[in-house]
């Protein structure tokens, strides 16, 4: 072979080499592409989850005070129907009941007199 041969021989070498460099490092940079898009969609997905859990803790937040505040109201409730004068009312006014040293007077009216009050009442309404 002669020298020029060998030149020629060696450069189409290197250009094959060349070319081969050329396609591997663009596989690698469309691999590296695609490695950043999918970490990119990670993130955004990331950001997307954490922003809907933290309304969804704000609203449970709310939910709990206002259950919280519903909860005191009931308690202080259940306290004043606990309370000696209200029990006392219910006994007057419900059960007919009298406390010590009274005496208790029930005036019942005619059944007559109870249709013509219901009647009133009713067109009253309407």
């Amino acid at each position: 072979m002669s020298e020029y041969q060998r030149k020629d021989n060696n450069i189409e070498h290197s250009s094959k080499q060349q070319g081969k460099k050329k396609i591997h490092y663009s596989l690698l940079t469309f691999v590296l592409i695609i490695c950043i898009l999918e970490l990119a969609v990670s993130a955004v997905n990331n950001i997307n989850k954490n922003i809907n859990f933290a309304a969804k803790i704000r609203g449970l937040e709310e939910k709990r005070n206002e259950e919280l505040d519903k909860n005191k109201q009931l308690k202080s409730e259940i306290e004043n129907y606990n309370s000696q004068t209200t029990l006392e009312s219910i006994a007057r006014n419900n059960l007919k009941m009298a406390g010590e040293n009274e005496i208790l007077i029930i005036i019942n009216k005619p059944k007559a007199d109870l249709t013509s009050e219901e009647n009133t009442k009713g067109k009253k309404n309407k």
